[in-house]
């Protein structure tokens, strides 16, 4: 990794024009670096001494290439995923009903409009191992450096409630089990990066090196998803919209009994791609002429991503709409798909 003595070599090499007098622009970004008040002066102030003395900035560390490996680990951030899909009223299944002629034929049985109909928040701390690795080609020159980069970040598996949404909320109130909750899950959850990073060093006397850097790419998200539904029994009160109060003294009709303690569930895959940045900082040491050791900080931003899939049952049996022919499918979405990683990086000078 290239190092530019900045505060020491720039200051030599300006001075060293023969006893010429410091212009007080260049002593007054000099100074600005030195005491570090503004970053974006250093960056300036580095940049004139980068180009006004490329010998003394190349005599600092070697300029080329280098092989970068990282090894670490990681944590996501809260992750918003929604289902999205035609949702209709469980008193509509017609394969609740013994009689066909029972079954309501009013305009919400008939609701073909797909819309998010439940939501899962997936917060932050798995609940298995997670890790952070990568490995880079990069070339650099002076402060400046650019990486061809392979990251794969394991986020491990985590669990969320399944919230109900859209316009059938309000009539679920009384439809889901307390005692199992509906709840979704993500597991082997994984995601492989090809990024594109540039790195920007702020050099000094010593061997340690600050550095930042944005960069990002093309990123494919890895992933398995499980959610799962189940009803209230009579005895726990399973009143749906269109029921009755079973502790009343009432007859329970046939689709409520059919209905009661059923369960909805799903199994789905997801590998889908999506676009990813990233920003990057932390500090870098040089041990000798080739080798280097870095603690690096990685932020991680993604975009969404949207895998269709089909219910394996719906209120326990086939998963079909509540005409009893069409599939009940689903589009699965994730959203604010962010993590951080803290990573060793070893690196080799080629």
């Amino acid at each position: 990794m290239s190092t530019v003595r900045f505060a020491i070599v720039g200051a030599e090499k300006i001075a060293g024009l023969r006893g010429k007098a410091l212009p007080d622009t260049v002593r007054a970004e000099i100074f600005g670096v030195a005491s570090g008040v503004r970053l974006v002066r250093a960056i300036l102030a580095v940049a004139l001494c980068w180009f006004a003395a490329p010998l003394e900035a190349s005599a600092q560390g070697k300029d080329g290439f280098y092989l970068r490996g990282d090894f670490g680990d990681s944590d996501a951030l809260t992750i918003l995923g929604r289902i999205e899909g035609v949702d209709q009223p469980t008193r509509c299944d017609r394969l609740l009903y013994p009689d066909q002629a029972a079954v309501p034929r009013d305009p919400a049985c008939s609701e073909t409009a797909s819309g998010a109909y439940a939501t899962m928040a997936f917060d932050r701390g798995a609940e298995t191992m997670t890790s952070a690795t990568a490995l880079a080609l990069g070339y650099a020159h002076g402060w400046l450096r650019l990486e061809a980069e392979l990251n794969n970040t394991v986020l491990g598996a985590t669990s969320a409630p399944m919230v109900d949404a859209g316009r059938l909320a309000p009539e679920r109130v009384h439809e889901w089990s307390a005692v199992e909750e509906p709840q979704a899950r993500v597991s082997g959850f994984n995601i492989t990066d090809m990024f594109l990073n540039v790195h920007l060093d702020y050099n000094n006397s010593s061997r340690f090196t600050p550095f930042f850097g944005v960069g990002g790419g093309v990123s494919n998200v890895i992933l398995v998803f499980k959610g799962l539904r189940v009803r209230r029994t009579l005895t726990d009160g399973f009143a749906p919209e269109g029921g009755v109060d079973p502790g009343a003294e009432v007859a329970v009709p046939a689709w409520q009994t059919r209905a009661a303690g059923t369960a909805d569930s799903a199994w789905l895959r997801l590998a889908e791609s999506t676009i990813g940045t990233n920003l990057i900082g932390g500090v870098a040491y040089k041990a000798n002429e080739r080798f280097g050791i870095a603690l690096r900080g990685r932020y991680a931003r993604y975009g969404d991503v949207r895998k269709p899939g089909k219910w394996d049952q719906v209120r326990s049996h086939a998963p079909v709409l509540a005409n009893g022919n069409t599939p009940a499918t689903f589009d699965l979405v994730l959203s604010d798909i962010v993590f951080y990683a803290v990573t060793i990086s070893f690196v080799y000078d080629l």
